[in-house]
């Protein structure tokens, strides 16, 4: 009797063993798979009862593993057994257009927003695959995705770059304004704000923007270029030298970066630097080196090096003929180097033909400077 009684209590604890046995295995396999150890987690799927459930996790973690191809895979297996799964749908949507198959994207979010049109994040799903397969409307998914949604950043950040590109700049101002009320941390509208200012050529307000940037450790050698030119434009002639240093860093061989500096470190009195910047930009082969040999012509002329210093000003006229500083220098030099006056003369007659309407500065010191020549020929004569 008591045998009898041991062996029907151990078959009623194997029983309930058995079934735990998969309840079990589905918590393991969810285990492995929360603390990113998939592929164990995929073994563990593969052994469970509940297909439904396994190949979903199964495609999940391959999507987490990187591997696209076997993801889908599972994901189409998912979908044979229910068609209609709307979180199931929705990620094998995103995951296909990240592999480049936008028209299948597209049929997918179209199908999720039969289901669900108040969804936002079914009409910017829509919205980039239509973008990609470059339909004409793809902007107006955007615009739909931010009426039912105005904290759908991303359909901010399109809309942003939308209006920019054909230059909508009081749109521009109004999305970017929302944008930044919902995250006045976003650091791509901080940049589209910065953007804005500067192709308004608001430049002071620009490189306050660009800042917020570089002093968030972020900056590109775009953000450093733009705030370059905008602290130049702003008269902060030290701040642009810095930040178009930090750009040649990131792009040690352009040559616009060195002519840049050449002249904002003759500006600031630095002259080895301007020299030095100088030579690199000509030695980088720009189409146009006339405004570097102009700032060699400039070091020669400040250390009274004239004749140096007249061969960069012709150098400089040679590479461009209307550059008129170039061409008054070279009347300066020529004014500082021969001893004939009636040469003087020619030179400073020749900038003025030649720049009939150039800097009334320029016009000024010449016509000043021919005046006293020729009374000096006329004293010299008598």
């Amino acid at each position: 009797m008591n045998r009898i009684i041991i062996l029907y209590i151990m078959c009623i604890i194997s029983g309930k063993v058995g079934a735990q046995s998969p309840t079990l295995s589905v918590s393991t396999a969810d285990s492995l798979y929360r603390v990113g150890n998939y592929s164990k987690a995929i073994k563990a799927y593969e052994k469970l009862d509940n297909k439904a459930y396994a190949t979903v996790q199964i495609a999940k973690a391959y999507k987490a593993l990187g591997n696209s191809k076997k993801a889908i895979e599972n994901y189409e297996k998912s979908l044979q057994i229910d068609s209609l799964n709307t979180l199931v749908l929705y990620d094998y949507g995103k995951l296909v257009f990240t592999t480049g198959k936008f028209e299948k994207s597209l049929a997918i979010f179209e199908k999720l927003k039969q289901k669900d049109t108040l969804n936002p994040n079914f009409h910017y799903q829509i919205g980039l695959a239509k973008e990609s397969l470059q339909h004409i409307d793809y902007v107006t998914s955007y615009e739909t995705a931010f009426q039912l949604d105005s904290q759908h950043q991303k359909s901010i950040h399109k809309l942003i770059v939308y209006h920019l590109e054909r230059k909508n700049f009081d749109n521009v101002q109004e999305i970017i304004k929302i944008g930044l009320k919902n995250n006045p941390d976003d650091l791509k509208i901080t940049g589209f704000n910065a953007q804005l200012h500067y192709a308004l050529k608001e430049y002071r307000t620009a490189l306050v923007w660009f800042e917020k940037i570089i002093n968030r450790n972020k900056a590109t050698q775009y953000v450093y270029e733009k705030s370059a030119f905008a602290a130049y434009r702003s008269g902060k002639i030290l701040k642009a030298i810095a930040y178009y240093e930090e750009a040649l860093k990131r792009d040690t061989g352009n040559y616009f970066y060195h002519s840049q500096l050449a002249k904002l470190y003759y500006q600031d009195g630095i002259i080895k630097k301007a020299e030095h910047h100088a030579s690199q930009a000509i030695a980088a082969k720009m189409l146009d080196s006339s405004g570097d040999y102009y700032i060699l012509g400039l070091v020669a002329f400040d250390r009274k090096q004239h004749t140096e210093a007249m061969n960069y000003f012709k150098i400089a006229l040679r590479e461009n003929p209307d550059y008129e500083a170039a061409q008054f220098q070279l009347a300066l030099c020529a004014d500082n180097l021969y001893a004939d006056l009636k040469e003087k003369l020619k030179m400073y007659e020749l900038f003025l033909k030649k720049f009939p309407t150039a800097k009334l500065r320029m016009q000024k010191l010449a016509r000043a400077r021919i005046s006293e020549l020729k009374q000096e020929i006329h004293l010299k004569s008598e």
